[in-house]
């Protein structure tokens, strides 16, 4: 069994990102700049965000945070992204998800739907996940580009391998399923209405889990020698954090494994600021 390690491979992104970026600035061109709108008080939200916020300063990205109350109306959201959309100084433009639950309803997909796709770093407006499915250049979700990024890293070859993925989010698992498509996988997509879910992922040459249930997966749905991808990110009764996969039952069964922390994690803030580089660099040449 071999660790899928997205510590040290995001690591490695962010500091080809560090050289490239400071390259840039050296021949004169402004400073990338992602703007970030949370909305309430969530603990992990306002974790993820001051994680963005300070890998963007050490790598000399600018990060704008627009912070707002949970009692906010939409058309105010909107008002916002409609102006940063014509900002020619911001580049990347992301709603940091979920939106929070309260007595109002947000309507998470109108807002996200504002986004001007060349500032969609997040890759989550319909015409970036459409692009997915299609042989078109687009920005793809932050954690299914991580993830391929990873099993490239590996030299994991997806042609003709049977691929699962498990649980069809349009921020993780659909994505994915495009992405894994497009490199020739065969794709099969589970989610909690699948029947003989066991048997299904006992078919996987790759598997990959992301159901928000902790240890979930154990040896029994795993196929020897396969490549788990685990996506989950959860407390088990102990406070340990820990994945949709139960680590230690199958880590004997398995090729290769990502480890939570440490796999899946990292590899999504890396590809996010991938993302905005990418587009900044077509919006330094634009203006």
């Amino acid at each position: 069994m071999e660790i899928l390690d997205g510590k040290t491979t995001s690591g490695e992104i962010l500091d080809n990102l560090k050289v490239e970026i400071s390259s840039l600035l050296e021949q004169g061109h402004r400073i990338p700049r992602l703007d970030i709108i949370i909305i309430g008080h969530d603990y992990a939200s306002e974790k993820y965000v001051s994680m963005k916020e300070k890998k963007g300063a050490d790598l000399g990205i600018k990060i704008v945070v627009h912070r707002f109350e949970d009692n906010i109306e939409d058309g105010e959201i909107k008002q916002l992204i409609g102006k940063l959309n014509q900002d020619s100084l911001v580049d990347g433009i992301m709603v940091q998800l979920p939106l929070p639950k309260t007595n109002k309803t947000f309507n998470t997909k109108d807002i996200l739907e504002v986004i001007d796709i060349s500032k969609d770093v997040d890759g989550l407006t319909y015409s970036s996940l459409g692009s997915v499915w299609i042989e078109r250049e687009g920005i793809g979700p932050a954690t299914p580009t991580g993830i391929i990024k990873l099993l490239d890293e590996y030299d994991i070859d997806l042609t003709g391998k049977n691929a699962v993925v498990v649980g069809r989010s349009k921020i993780v698992g659909l994505p994915l399923a495009g992405m894994l498509s497009r490199r020739d996988a065969t794709v099969t997509m589970a989610h909690s209405k699948s029947e003989n879910l066991q048997e299904i992922c006992k078919s996987a040459d790759i598997l990959a889990i992301g159901i928000g249930k902790p240890k979930y997966i154990n040896r029994d749905y795993i196929k020897k020698d396969a490549v788990v991808i685990d996506i989950g990110i959860n407390r088990d009764y102990e406070g340990n954090l820990v994945g949709d996969v139960d680590f230690d039952d199958v880590k004997d069964i398995c090729a290769y494994i990502t480890p939570v922390p440490g796999g899946v994690g990292p590899m999504t803030i890396a590809s996010l600021f991938f993302n905005l580089i990418r587009v900044y660099k077509r919006n330094v040449k634009k203006y």
